[in-house]
């Protein structure tokens, strides 16, 4: 390994197993962010008291629409954006009043930002002639920066002359070269096409991994989030919706817009009328009422969570599962599945099938049973 590597890693000690939040010790903490708020002269919050703590090593995502105030707060961390209230710890150091070039943080914006008329080398050189190293030294960085990214031989070439893959790569490894404490990433892959996003976000992980270095990525893309993050912070309106692994986030959603914004989910309007019994239309379903006892609710379900019987084999249909007779609408072709809309009790169902195993030959006006466990069923209070 490499000094560069050396040198991260022994600042991050690898973890390799991604804990939930609840489970972190005091010690593990590395960024601690302590009601982190951002508040301009015309009265609009966009960072909103914002509390997080992220373990050494860790990739945190910050996930959520645009206007959230997910790329707010990385640009708190950054120093880009001043802080109206609230802390930023690193380690110790509570940087939230500190100058940017002093918090010791690599930063990958989502244009890259590389000088056209530089070198690749001396793009990434640049950080380390800011902080006065020594040509040789910086030569030795560089090289190793370009093998650790994949770009052996590229020194020499202009950011012209690459494709947005290998300019990113770049951008990569001129934040890692200054040996950062944090490394920050603004949406890098968002300029990339669908193959290359892929293949960038594998490598991305690949390298954060190696290198242990506690990481802050920030994305609307919920698949980057999913694969690539240890932890997952979805954001709205400037709040920190949930905070939690990957797992978490998506099969226990704690509020209705992380349901909905995270995969996708049928919402229904409901009545809780007893532990895990929510009504929809006549019919009582056996859910997960979340500790509600009663009142006016929205169910959600995951589209891949229903399955589909022929009513005829009603018979077959298990107790342990929730069971509606509905009639399709609509059937829909994506490509890898098929998508079905269901009416059942004055409500409307969209279920997906995987394309293989939709050759039932249901077709629009059937009727047939939609099953779903009670577990799948997620009810939250309006």
């Amino acid at each position: 390994m490499g000094k560069l590597m050396q040198t991260l890693a022994s600042r991050d000690d690898a973890r390799p197993n991604a804990l939930p939040p609840a489970a972190f010790e005091a010690d593990d903490v590395f960024l601690r962010l302590r009601g982190l708020t951002k508040r301009y002269d015309n009265g609009f919050v966009a960072v909103d008291n914002l509390n997080l703590d992220l373990p050494k090593g860790k990739l945190l995502g910050l996930l959520g629409p645009s206007g959230c105030g997910k790329t707010t707060t990385l640009r708190m961390i950054a120093g880009l954006n001043s802080v109206t209230d609230g802390n930023i710890l690193i380690g110790d150091d509570d940087v939230a009043r500190t100058a940017p070039h002093k918090r010791d943080i690599g930063l990958v914006f989502q244009s890259y930002a590389l000088f056209p008329h530089m070198t690749v080398a001396e793009n990434i050189a640049f950080g380390l002639d800011m902080r006065g190293i020594s040509k040789h030294e910086a030569r030795g960085r560089v090289e190793e920066a370009l093998e650790m990214v994949r770009l052996p031989g590229y020194g020499n070439r202009k950011p012209k002359e690459m494709s947005g893959g290998q300019q990113q790569r770049v951008a990569l490894a001129r934040a890692l070269v200054i040996r950062p404490r944090i490394l920050l990433l603004d949406e890098p892959l968002s300029n990339l096409d669908a193959k290359l996003r892929d293949e960038m976000r594998i490598e991305i992980r690949e390298i954060q991994k190696r290198l242990s270095i506690t990481t802050v990525f920030v994305t609307h893309d919920q698949v980057e989030a999913l694969t690539m993050c240890d932890v997952v912070g979805v954001m709205n309106g400037g709040k920190l919706a949930q905070l939690g692994t990957p797992e978490e986030i998506y099969e226990k959603p704690e509020n209705l817009f992380v349901a909905q914004f995270v995969g996708r989910a049928n919402v229904i309007d409901c009545e809780i009328v007893g532990k895990d019994q929510a009504k929809i239309g006549p019919t009582v379903y056996r859910c997960d009422t979340k500790g509600l006892s009663s009142g006016a609710a929205k169910a959600a379900i995951r589209p891949h969570r229903i399955s589909l019987t022929p009513d005829r084999d009603r018979a077959l249909v298990s107790n342990a599962t929730n069971s509606a007779r509905g009639r399709i609408n609509r059937v829909t072709y994506i490509g890898d599945i098929v998508q079905y809309d269901i009416a059942i009790d004055g409500a409307t169902l969209k279920i997906e099938v995987p394309t293989a195993s939709a050759g039932h030959g249901f077709g629009d006006g059937d009727t047939l049973l939609c099953e779903w466990k009670p577990q799948d069923m997620l009810v939250f209070g309006r």
